[in-house]
């Protein structure tokens, strides 16, 4: 029986053939750009510094610390006091769950990288699978439902966190996930089926997402909310109190829920910072180029395009595919507009076109976030105040805003407004044109996008770096240390020249060296001894006052004195003597004395303290603290 090209052409695969075969070439793309993550396990890492490194070592350590710690405290950094999980940013949704494994069912600790880089892939094939569900009520055409549901994970901005360092920032699912959700209730609404099943299961999924990191919570809330307003105001459905009730509901709940299992968990509350330095600092702020700035490792650049790279915070390429198809549309409104004039009018009467304008209006709400309260230009000679931005507003009604200063990370439902809008609009003219060329468009436009992600999946497989944090023969200059120490003799490890990050006072805070700190987090992941350095999440600026004190010629103070002795053991202090020499010129490169200032004096702490030397090789030496 011969089969006809039309009913070729006609054949359309199920939902579930659709979503396994988007799956699959996921997996193959996945496989491509990060398969040595999989298949050399303890091999590789996807970041060996700063926010990267310390992501990795506090998920690491809060799984193998003693189960005594129980699931709610790290206590591996910021030692005596150590910290509440949320504060790690160690991703407690994931790292919580394989704690628990880890204790009852089989231990992962030799393992706990490697599994969460496994998490995090999942995220890939999490974001697939949302954006099949998404696309086919959007878009007719399968193959471009199959292709961009595959694409674009890579494409959008929050992958690009992956190589940064902020591992739990890189899930695009959780945007793609209000975007299902609020195209499924907004559906069941124009239809009169019933929503509230619907809205009790985006709650659960909106607070997980808060669970994953914080940044959601506000995210979600901006995109939800601005969601219900474009949609009920313009139309005076806020009347419709389960419509307006469930916009409530979806803004506020997870907030709440989430602060209140952060509130009764944490037992430093009261000792925290209620404002974050750093609000309105400019690299955190989106700068508006950037949505037109084509990354560096990229091949199609677009047409016009800013010369400098934006900071990390402000990547937020909109793409090859949705600039180059919006500016083949202006084209078309110059060249034919009688043709676009008669595709607009009908574009507008279909439902998918009334859904993504909300989107769009929703996504703008974030992106008037993202450039900050005040937004300089012509090179900072004229700033204007942002009456757009929900946080103009909520910062005169609580200092508590501020703590969400990195801005810049709103503006991620735009792109995925953008892009939608750009593909359904592109299906849709290709239904409703005759004109053959359209065609010969659509595969230039499906090649762009097909390019970006083929660079895209390149750039992530040459960026894979050797394991320095658990693999033992990446530092080799610790094993003779190591061959010396008895670890259970001590109580926790000092390194000097001392570091403490994330006490939201940038006159206490004191920045680690890459090279120190990485030294610092082999030691404690092979001894399991706590650092009594920090790098967290809102330490409460009481304990590295007292940390601090360590290093004054009275040394600490009684209290702190008193903490340490308890232990009845002494402190292995990790010392580095590159930074007083004159091999490392660290401290000569603070800006902020006071950290200059606590970088100097470690070279008097032996002789201060009394320490006695157990090992030494190079300029690394180990120092036996007996506190008195």
């Amino acid at each position: 029986m011969r089969t006809s090209f039309a009913a070729v052409w006609r054949w359309r695969p199920s939902h579930n053939l659709l979503l396994a075969l988007a799956l699959l070439f996921q997996a193959l793309l996945v496989m491509r750009a990060f398969g040595q993550l999989v298949l050399q396990p303890g091999q590789h890492l996807l970041v060996t510094t700063q926010d990267g490194a310390k992501n990795y070592f506090t998920f690491q350590a809060y799984i193998q610390q003693p189960w005594q710690n129980g699931l709610g405290w790290f206590g591996l950094m910021n030692y005596p006091f150590g910290d509440y999980v949320f504060y790690t940013d160690n991703t407690p949704l994931l790292a919580i769950p394989v704690r628990l494994w880890s204790h009852y069912i089989f231990d992962l600790t030799p393992y706990a990288l490697d599994v969460y880089h496994w998490l995090l892939l999942l995220g890939f094939f999490v974001s697939t699978a949302l954006l099949v569900a998404i696309l086919r009520r959007l878009v007719q055409h399968w193959g471009l439902v199959l292709i961009f549901a595959v694409v674009l994970p890579w494409l959008n901005p929050q992958t690009s966190r992956l190589l940064v360092g902020h591992f739990n920032l890189s899930y695009s699912w959780v945007v793609l996930l209000a975007i299902w959700g609020l195209l499924g209730l907004y559906e069941r609404a124009q239809t009169g089926r019933p929503i509230w099943r619907w809205v009790l299961g985006l709650l659960l999924g909106f607070i997980a997402a808060g669970l994953a990191h914080l940044y959601y919570l506000p995210l979600l809330a901006l995109t939800t909310a601005g969601f219900f307003a474009w949609w009920l105001l313009p139309r005076q459905q806020w009347r419709s109190w389960s419509l307006s009730g469930a916009g409530l509901l979806l803004t506020l709940v997870p907030f709440a829920v989430c602060f209140l299992a952060i509130r009764l968990s944490d037992g430093y509350y009261a000792l925290r910072s209620m404002e974050a330095t750093g609000f309105n600092f400019a690299p955190w702020k989106l700068q508006l180029s950037a949505l037109i700035r084509t990354n560096s490792y990229e091949t199609v650049h677009f047409w016009l395009a800013p010369r400098e790279q934006p900071t990390y915070e402000s990547v937020a390429y909109l793409g090859a595919f949705a600039l180059f198809g919006l500016t083949f549309f202006a084209g078309a409104c110059v060249v034919r507009r009688p043709a676009v004039q008669r595709f607009q009018a009908a574009w507008r009467a279909t439902p998918e076109r009334a859904f993504l304008g909300v989107l769009l209006g929703a996504a703008l709400v974030g992106l008037a976030v993202s450039i900050g309260t005040e937004y300089s230009v012509a090179d900072g000679q004229y700033t204007f105040q942002n009456y757009f931005s929900a946080f103009y507003y909520l910062q005169k009604l609580t200092a508590a805003v501020t703590h969400f200063r990195a801005v810049a990370r709103f503006s991620w439902p735009f792109f995925w407004a953008v892009n939608l809008l750009v593909l359904a609009s592109l299906d849709f003219w290709l239904r409703f044109s005759r004109w053959p060329g359209r065609w010969a468009v659509m595969v230039a436009l499906v090649a762009l996008a097909l390019l970006d992600t083929r660079d895209t999946v390149k750039h992530y497989r040459k960026s894979l770096l050797p394991d320095v944090l658990t693999n033992e023969k990446e530092f080799p200059e610790l094993q003779p240390l190591l061959q010396q120490l008895h670890p259970e003799q001590y109580q926790a490890i000092l390194p000097v020249p001392f570091f403490h990050v994330g006490s939201e006072d940038m006159a206490l805070t004191v920045d680690d060296d890459n090279a120190h700190s990485l030294h610092a987090y082999q030691l404690a992941l092979h001894t399991n001894l706590p650092l009594m350095a920090s790098k967290l999440s809102r330490t409460p600026q009481a304990h590295i006052q007292q940390l601090r004190s360590i290093f004054s010629p009275q040394g600490p103070t009684p209290k702190l004195r008193q903490q340490l002795r308890a232990a009845g053991k002494p402190i292995l202090v990790l010392f580095d003597q590159s930074y007083y020499d004159g091999t490392n010129l660290l401290s000569r490169q603070q800006t902020n004395p006071q950290a200059r200032q606590l970088i100097e004096a470690g070279a008097a702490l032996p002789a201060q303290q009394q320490l006695t030397l157990v090992a030494e090789t190079g300029n690394l030496r180990l120092y036996r603290w007996d506190v008195r």
